[in-house]
């Protein structure tokens, strides 16, 4: 190869290179002119301001003792409420008096059921769809229970479910072995009751509600004196151990409907909570889940800018009888409104605070109305507010995120 012909080839090659550099600074300005849109549709989201903390648990209890000696049963749940001098606890002589017992229960108690259903049948009066949409409810109820691992209201569901679906049975007029089945527990009732031995009652001395376990903590400060409690004294509490109790003690009597949950909160965390206040407070890790409280009391700060804070409530039930140390997120405020990434959020002429939304091709500005912001993302809120003018951001709009040179009106590729 000559010279002349490396040099045309070189020449080539630096024109080659030249229409590829060339090619790739206008496909570079061609995208940053041309920028792509990008959208994400406003819905609606709730947001929770909470605040976690540990949370004591105190009630107005008294033990229930006994220097009985045999196999206890209780005659009503716990939780539920008594009066003074109810029997609450069955003491039997042996395991066989007090199987025979907890059988002869269950046998009434599914005869009855299965007498209620008997009285339904000739009822054309049945509302086939509430009944349906009851049946599909009751077995959601159920696997809740199952996937909690709730074995307390197992049984009583169950029943429920069976109950419900038997009676659409009767509606639709297939036939329900219903005499057979009532005839067999009656038989099976009167057999229970022949060999069933008597028991000695246990009473409760108080009005309350009854709670048959205990765990230690009941005397561990006075029910009286909550609300004069420090943030260290309940600190202490929640730190503290079990005291031990007595064989004799089989369960305890809440004698005052009010219980309260304790804690120590920061002043500023503590600070938008005023006494009267009514409040959420989430127990994501036990069976309660949340329970609503009002704002009893709340003492002064201490050296370490600490408050406590205490909670009354008188809602009970089985679950809530067992509460005592707790982790829990106190809702201070619930926001529900649009969700809207902070990065399409733009200033309007005037300081309008708001976002530009795809309409066809076409960018149109719409306002906020923020409520509750985050890093990331704003809350704002769907509610008119009086004497406020101007478009704003509604469900399901096509809100842009990122662009350049956004103007109300402009056309877009």
């Amino acid at each position: 190869m000559n010279e002349r012909t490396k040099q045309q080839l070189w020449r080539l090659l630096l024109l080659g290179l030249s229409v590829l550099v060339l090619v790739y600074f206008v496909y570079q300005f061609y995208q940053a002119a041309h920028e792509p849109v990008r959208t994400e549709v406003a819905r609606q989201s709730t947001v929770k301001d909470t605040v976690d903390t540990d949370l004591f648990v105190v009630r107005d209890e008294s033990f229930l003792e006994t220097s009985s000696t045999g196999i206890l049963i209780p005659l009503v749940p716990s939780g539920s409420r008594v009066a003074a001098g109810e029997g609450v606890v069955a003491i039997f002589e042996n395991e066989d008096a007090a199987s025979r017992y907890a059988e002869l229960n269950r046998v009434e108690v599914n005869l009855a059921r299965y007498d209620r259903l008997n009285q339904q049948r000739g009822n054309s009066a049945v509302n086939l769809t509430a009944l349906g949409k009851r049946i599909s409810q009751d077995v959601i109820d159920l696997a809740e229970l199952v996937d909690n691992r709730d074995l307390t209201d197992m049984q009583e569901q169950v029943y429920d479910v069976r109950d419900q679906i038997l009676a659409r049975q009767i509606a639709t007029g297939e036939t329900v072995a219903l005499d057979n089945k009532v005839t067999e527990l009656t038989s099976r009732q009167k057999a229970l009751s022949n060999k069933s031995a008597g028991y000695d009652t246990l009473e409760s001395k108080n009005s309350g509600f009854f709670i048959d376990s205990v765990d230690g903590y009941e005397l561990a400060t006075k029910y009286d004196k909550v609300s004069k409690l420090t943030p260290e004294e309940i600190e202490k509490l929640l730190k503290s151990d079990p005291a031990d109790v007595s064989d004799k003690v089989i369960g305890k009597v809440s004698t005052n409907f009010d219980w309260y949950l304790l804690c120590s909160l920061d002043t500023d965390k503590a600070k938008s909570l005023k006494k009267g206040d009514t409040v959420t407070i989430d127990l994501p890790y036990s069976a309660v889940r949340s329970v609503t409280a009002t704002v009893s009391s709340k003492s002064k700060a201490d050296k370490k800018d600490r408050v406590a804070v205490v909670f009354k409530c008188n809602r009970m039930n089985a679950y809530i009888a067992s509460l005592r140390k707790e982790e829990g997120q106190i809702i201070l405020h619930t926001y529900t409104g649009l969700k809207i990434p902070t990065d399409a959020i733009r200033t309007a002429a005037g300081g309008k605070e708001g976002v530009y939304v795809l309409e066809g091709n076409i960018a149109k500005f719409k306002q906020l109305r923020t409520v509750y912001t985050e890093d990331d993302y704003i809350i704002s809120s769907e509610t008119p507010q009086e004497g406020e003018t101007g478009e704003f951001v509604s469900l399901y709009d096509a809100v842009i995120l990122g662009g350049k040179d956004l103007y109300d009106g402009k056309i877009l590729d």
